[in-house]
């Protein structure tokens, strides 16, 4: 549904917020405030209800729900002392108190962005439970997250979702919550690469797929690489974008600390914190910057810190350099030239190591490549090529 007040519109379909002409960037959890006053125009939405809503009912402290509303009047252009759209109710809650038009509120057109895919779920060998998704047809492509996301929410994060969007264009576009991530069972420590592999395999099964194209993106380079090496009957087409042989504990001098893990364990819990954004920022440092707040706000809510850290001791300690002459499948590496997160030595040292493998380099610092940063329009069509064949 689209609403539309004070000169914005808010699409509850698509998960987009714009105001005037231009799109704002905002966290999941203000979306999510700001849908549940949008549909109560005119009534007090009480604190509970906020917190019911917002926050799963989870207790949460005074300051972040400031920040939260703070946030929300700042995307549609109110502040708190003129407070024309929301209203605070001291104690009690907020009232949305803007003229919202509800004639002419209308359900998304074909020509807007397709609804997410819905979530099913598979079990694993070890009697966990595993979300994922499928979208698209044609032939299968899996696709793996190095971060810990939830892809349902994903999906409603507009960059993430115009990227999701081009990998599907063709295929079966298969992806899957990690277990201890997203909508998957949680656990407090990162299972081993060896076990997500098992669990990989558990959702082709449910899927329905004997093999299938893989892509992986970041630290998901390493199950990608168990993958196609131990079980290469299921592999078509191997893709390892950001990727990287050895962890940084291994490649980095004895007792050099890892600054990216500390700013994990002093930010993770910190909704919005600067500390969290630094973080994401030095993986992505030419942007786009509207992605920041998204992608910041989606890790903090996709898994805990205990386990996001759980799960970076174990991929900086890991090495996959063994299994690379393994892998019989045509392999496409992909990695940004200046990279710092995992320099382009690493994706070289994969390419030496794979038989065949190609290597394609992009010229940009930022991780990943990222729909609105020049090199999308390069590693698309590359990337189509490659799994075409």
């Amino acid at each position: 549904m689209i609403y539309r007040f004070a000169e914005c519109e808010l699409d509850t379909t698509n998960q987009r917020l714009t105001r005037g002409e231009s799109e704002v960037a905002i966290e999941p959890q203000v979306f999510d405030l700001l849908r549940l006053l949008v549909e109560n125009p005119g009534r007090l939405v009480t604190r509970d209800e906020i917190l019911a809503e917002v926050w799963d009912g989870r207790i949460v402290s005074e300051s972040a729900i400031s920040a939260r509303i703070a946030s929300a009047r700042k995307a549609v252009g109110d502040d708190g002392k003129r407070q024309g759209v929301i209203r605070t109710h001291h104690g009690r809650g907020l009232e949305f108190v803007a003229q919202v038009d509800t004639s002419t509120a209308v359900m998304p057109t074909e020509k807007d962005q397709p609804e997410p895919p819905k979530v099913k779920y598979a079990f694993s060998v070890r009697g966990h439970s595993l979300a994922y998704l499928v979208s698209g047809s044609g032939p299968p492509l899996f696709q793996l997250d190095g971060p810990p996301l939830s892809k349902e929410k994903a999906w409603h994060i507009p960059i993430l979702r115009d990227g999701y969007t081009a990998y599907r264009e063709g295929r079966t576009l298969v992806q899957m919550d990690w277990a201890g991530t997203g909508l998957s069972d949680s656990f407090d420590d990162a299972l081993s690469i060896e076990e997500n592999v098992e669990d990989i395999i558990s959702v082709a099964d449910a899927v329905g797929l004997e093999q299938f194209a893989l892509m992986s993106e970041s630290g998901a380079c390493l199950e990608a690489v168990t993958l196609a090496a131990l079980h290469p009957e299921r592999v078509s087409r191997l893709v390892i974008v950001g990727g990287y042989t050895e962890g940084r504990t291994l490649r980095e001098p004895e007792g050099r600390p890892e600054v990216l893990k500390t700013m994990m364990e002093a930010g993770w819990d910190h909704l919005e914190g600067g500390i969290a954004t630094a973080f994401m920022t030095a993986y992505f440092p030419e942007g786009p910057s509207e992605a920041i707040p998204h992608m910041v706000g989606l890790m903090q809510q996709s898994a805990s810190r205990d386990f996001a850290l759980s799960m970076r001791d174990r991929t900086n300690n890991a090495s996959t350099t063994h299994l690379l002459s393994e892998i019989q499948c045509p392999t496409l590496i992909v990695q940004g030239r200046n990279d710092a997160v995992h320099p382009l030595v690493q994706a070289k040292k994969l390419a030496a190591g794979i038989p065949n493998a190609e290597l394609l380099v992009l010229e940009s610092a930022n991780h990943l490549p990222l729909p609105g940063h020049p090199t999308w329009d390069r590693y698309i069509p590359a990337l189509r090529a490659f799994l075409d064949g």
